[in-house]
């Protein structure tokens, strides 16, 4: 014997006339106008056994036998968990049916849609199998509004009062409880289109979006950077620095002279020296005397030589580091933006020379 593959109508058992609606368990305020039109008696169908696996199927059944006792919340609870384990069609059925039972029309008319659409695809199902599908599917449709949603660009996200539905080309209208409602459509990269609809009972309206990629902006300008302060602060640096190599160079001049004066000054003296006692004198082994006094004093005029010659040399050292200096950064500001200028000059003193040590961003 073949197992029909038809679901919706095994939730209906009996004539709605021996259907209260304590026994129907309905959920939500119930219809209104056509609360007396008596429902379509359904028939019971069995769940195909090669298109499920033992669990759903077993699952299924009990969903089926919750209906025969017109326990349509029960019967729900397992076909839902039916579906979880196996997707098939003929679950969804049974899914739509009971919620048309419990009065929940918006998502009877979704699952109903499927059911009814992938139900015309089998070969196996009958015309009278098909007929009373769709006659299922209308009654829940009869409750609902429903929205045909169309945008120019496929894989847009379509969101109902800010829940996302699907995304685009949607294969079943978007069903609604009556009122009024937002449809949008949004997709990266293109600017997001929203409307409003007012949706009535049985009713069908369409959307269309064209959805189109925003102007592109020109990034906006920068503000200029204070260049006045900046220009302040360089000279300021090149003026000290001017400063710093002037003071270098007038002092090695000074003490440059202060040694050339004092070398004479030796000189002189190592004469005097040389004509004691006709020029024997050893300024390192004297006794105390005349000859040691002029030793000394020669002693005394060599060490002041020596020091300006030292003092003449590092102001040399120094003057020319401060010019160095401050030309590398005179060059530096010249090359550089100032929010990108950053430089920093180290001047390097040993007792065997001289030098600067420059860095950052030029």
């Amino acid at each position: 014997m073949r197992l029909t593959p038809v679901a919706p109508l095994l939730c209906f058992l009996g004539l709605l006339a021996s259907t209260c609606p304590s026994e129907a368990q309905p959920q939500g305020n119930a219809p209104t106008g056509n609360s007396t039109r008596p429902r379509p008696r359904p028939g019971i169908q069995r769940a195909p056994g090669e298109a499920m696996s033992d669990k759903a199927r077993k699952l299924y059944l009990e969903g089926v036998a919750a209906s025969e006792k017109k326990r349509w919340a029960d019967a729900h609870a397992s076909f839902v968990a039916a579906w979880a384990l196996q997707k098939h069609y003929t679950i969804l059925g049974g899914i739509g049916t009971c919620e048309l039972m419990l009065q929940r029309y918006r998502d009877a008319a979704e699952h109903l849609a499927v059911y009814v659409r992938e139900l015309e695809k089998d070969a196996t199902a009958t015309s009278q199998e098909r007929a009373a599908a769709a006659e299922t599917y209308a009654e829940a449709r009869a409750h609902v509004g429903a929205v045909i949603v169309r945008a120019s660009i496929p894989g847009a996200a379509v969101v109902v009062d800010g829940s996302v539905v699907g995304k685009t080309p949607l294969v079943d209208p978007v069903f609604l409880d009556p009122g009024p409602h937002t449809v949008a459509v949004r997709h990266d990269g293109y600017a997001p289109q929203e409307t409003a609809v007012e949706v009535a009972a049985g009713s069908e309206i369409q959307r269309a979006f064209e959805l189109e990629r925003p102007p592109v902006s020109a990034p906006p300008t920068p503000a200029p950077p204070p260049r006045s302060d900046a220009k302040r602060s360089n000279v300021g640096v090149l003026v000290a620095g001017g400063a710093a190599t002037g003071a270098g160079v007038i002092a090695g001049v000074v003490f440059t002279f202060a040694a050339n004066g004092t070398e004479r000054a030796v000189r002189r003296q190592w004469g005097a020296v040389d004509a004691i006692q006709g020029g024997n004198v050893d300024c390192m082994n004297l006794a105390p005397g005349d000859p040691a006094t002029a030793c000394r004093k020669l002693s005394s005029l060599v060490d002041d030589r020596d020091l300006f010659s030292n003092l003449a040399l590092w102001s040399f050292v120094g003057g020319g580091v401060a010019a160095l200096g401050t030309l590398g950064y005179w060059i530096a500001s010249r090359s550089s933006a100032p929010e990108e200028q950053h430089v920093r000059v180290i001047p390097l003193v040993s007792p065997v020379g001289g030098g600067i040590a420059a860095g950052g961003v030029f």
